[in-house]
C-alpha cells in the first residue's frame, strides 16, 4: 500500500508541476509573440441580471482594418482609466510591453506567469529528488511482471 500510495503521490506533483510549468511558458510566449492594434470607440458596462450586482465594461474598438469589434480586458489588464474613448491601444510583436496613446506600460501579468514557471519547474525537480524516477521504475516492473507472469 505504501508504494502505491507514493506512485500516486510522485505521479500527481509530476503531472501538476509540468501542467504548471508548461502553463506559465505558453502564457509567457503568447503574449511576447502577440501583436494588437486597435482605438477605442466607445464603452458600456455590462451587468448581471437580475441583481445587477456583477458589471463589466465592453470596449466597442476599431481595428486597423476598420472592423469594429467587442475589447473586454482580463480583469487588472489595465489600470482604471486608462482607456478611454479615441486613445490607441498598441501591442507589438517581440515584447512584454503595450502602448496606450503614447505611454508604454510593462504586460502586468508576466511576473505571476513567471512565478507559476518556476514554481513548476520546482515541483518537477522535487519530484525528481523525492525519488519520483524511482518509484515509477519500481511501479512499471511490478506492473510489468504481473501482465506477464499472471496474478
Amino acid at each position: 500500500m505504501g508504494n502505491v500510495l507514493r506512485f500516486v503521490f510522485t505521479t500527481l506533483l509530476l503531472v501538476w508541476s509540468f501542467v504548471t510549468f508548461c502553463t506559465g511558458l505558453w502564457s509567457i510566449a503568447g503574449t511576447y509573440f502577440f501583436t494588437d492594434r486597435f482605438t477605442i470607440e466607445s464603452r458600456h458596462d455590462v451587468c448581471e441580471q437580475p441583481l445587477n450586482n456583477r458589471c463589466v465594461t465592453h470596449y466597442e474598438v476599431s481595428r486597423g482594418n476598420g472592423k469594429l469589434d467587442d475589447f473586454v480586458p482580463f480583469i487588472y489588464q489595465f489600470d482604471r482609466g486608462y482607456l478611454v474613448e479615441g486613445w490607441t491601444v498598441a501591442k507589438v510583436r517581440w515584447g512584454f510591453s503595450y502602448e496606450i496613446n503614447g505611454v508604454q506600460k510593462p504586460w502586468p501579468y508576466l511576473w505571476s506567469r513567471v512565478e507559476w514557471s518556476l514554481l513548476g519547474l520546482a515541483g518537477m525537480l522535487a519530484w525528481y529528488f523525492a525519488g519520483g524516477p524511482r518509484a515509477l521504475r519500481g511501479w512499471l516492473r511490478s506492473f510489468k511482471h504481473k501482465i506477464f507472469t499472471g496474478p
